[in-house]
Parts: C-alpha cells; sequence; structure tokens
C-alpha cells in the first residue's frame, strides 16, 4: 500500500476518542522513534571525568578530594 492509501484509509476509519489518541500515541512514537522513547525510559546514567571532554576538570591539576570523617 502506498502512503496516500495508507492515509486515505486511516482518516475514513469510524473510531471513538479512545482509538483515536491511541492512534496519535502510535504515531508520535513511530514519528519520533522508538529509541529516542527508550532513553527517555532508561535511568541515567553518570559521565565520567574522561568523557566531560575540555574544561571538566579544575585548572592546572586535578580536583581536591574533600576527605569525610
Amino acid at each position: 500500500m502506498t502512503l496516500k492509501t495508507q492515509v486515505s484509509t486511516l482518516l475514513n476509519t469510524k473510531m471513538d476518542r479512545q482509538d483515536f489518541l491511541k492512534s496519535i500515541a502510535i504515531g508520535a512514537v513511530a514519528a519520533s522513534g522508538a529509541g529516542a522513547a527508550l532513553r527517555l525510559l532508561a535511568p541515567k546514567q553518570q559521565k565520567s571525568d574522561a568523557t566531560l571532554g575540555y574544561g571538566s576538570s579544575a585548572y592546572g591539576g586535578v580536583k581536591p578530594q574533600s576527605k569525610v570523617s
């Protein structure tokens, strides 16, 4: 099926509000990509100093460690 016929089939389908919202949600996930949706749900990972790039450490040396007693 071509895109034009798929769109016309979707627009001519009788549906209630719940079915319409489901269709919109599925379309939004498909348009933005399932990978982006999974990245939003995944727990955040901390970046190490090596991946932060230039300027991530103290100027002229290492960051001082705070001592916890």
